[in-house]
């Protein structure tokens, strides 16, 4: 009876074993496919910069203080040798040229090719954030049909992370809705949106005020961050209606009275319900209900040169 028992008890070693290799097996598989799908993501970003976008830079020459002049030395009479041409060369600084009508906004000349990009890369493509003092920099897609399409889709459609920066189809593409939200991971690697945690931070809230969208209608627009704040997982489009100057104006206040240690408010900038405002929404690690918004309104319009 114990010799069957042992065999039972063999058994089911034996099978546990195989569950939990067949596991493990899998993890590995699935972490294996995740970095190569991290790391094709990433190459396919740096291809879209180098072949679609063009941002002018100056390039000017600066002189050496030190450089030596003839009087100091005789390069025919001296037995030393001279320096070589790198080392007594001027360095060369370049600058980015800064937009004609939005260079006190920090924008610089930058164009983007749509056409090209929506014919190439991915036809839903149609603008592109840049968040200065992060690495946020990316195209905006929205799915013709599925809400929420590009949370596990990348820019070649395969499935998996890191996804795309993405709108829903409740949101019109041209800019005009009172709140236009934008959805991305806050991936581990500090892509996509994970970089907006950064606005936790006071000093960086202040020191890095805005947003800019490229439309593919050439422009570019120009929003002042006035909120960074962690809020509920609730459907802000469907939970808030911001149809009427009433329920507008009572959002501003209502979210103007959050407090919290992450949260960080511009009260000086004027919400009416004329503004038009982006949300920037990822989630927070190890709180699965909550999110971490920044808000940003339009001050200013300009055009791809």
């Amino acid at each position: 009876m114990s010799k069957d028992n042992n065999k039972k008890s063999n058994k089911i070693y034996l099978v546990m074993a195989l569950i939990f290799g067949i596991i493990f097996l899998c993890c590995i598989i699935w972490l294996i496919s995740y970095f190569v799908g991290l790391k094709k993501a990433e190459k396919a970003m740096e291809s879209i910069m180098s072949s679609y976008v063009t941002e002018s830079q100056s390039s000017e020459t600066v002189a050496s203080s030190e450089a030596g002049s003839s009087e100091e030395s005789d390069p025919v009479e001296s037995s030393e040798p001279s320096e070589s041409s790198e080392e007594s060369s001027e360095p060369e600084v370049v600058n980015p040229l800064y937009h004609e009508d939005l260079g006190e906004y920090g924008v610089t000349d930058r164009v983007i090719d749509f056409e090209a990009l929506k014919k190439d890369v991915n036809k839903d493509i149609y603008s592109w954030i840049i968040v200065p003092g992060t690495v946020i920099d990316y195209p905006i897609l929205q799915h013709p049909t599925e809400m929420d399409y590009y949370l596990d889709h990348n820019l070649n459609g395969s499935t998996g992370y890191p996804g795309c920066i993405y709108t829903q189809r409740m949101n019109s593409k041209d800019w005009t809705d009172p709140n236009t939200v934008l959805y991305g991971h806050n991936m581990k690697n500090g892509t996509m949106f994970a970089a907006l945690h950064k606005f936790k931070q006071q000093d960086f809230f202040e020191e890095n005020p805005y947003i800019y969208i490229y439309t593919e209608d050439n422009k570019i627009l120009v929003y002042k961050i006035f909120a960074a704040y962690e809020f509920t997982n609730q459907h802000l489009l469907m939970t808030y209606n911001l149809i009427s100057e009433t329920s507008i104006q009572s959002y501003f206040d209502m979210i103007r009275t959050l407090d919290g240690i992450n949260n960080n408010f511009d009260h000086d900038i004027e919400l009416t319900a004329e503004s038009k405002v982006i949300t920037l929404s990822t989630c927070i690690s190890n709180k699965p209900d909550n999110r971490y918004l920044v808000q940003g309104v339009l001050v200013a319009e300009g055009e791809q040169k």
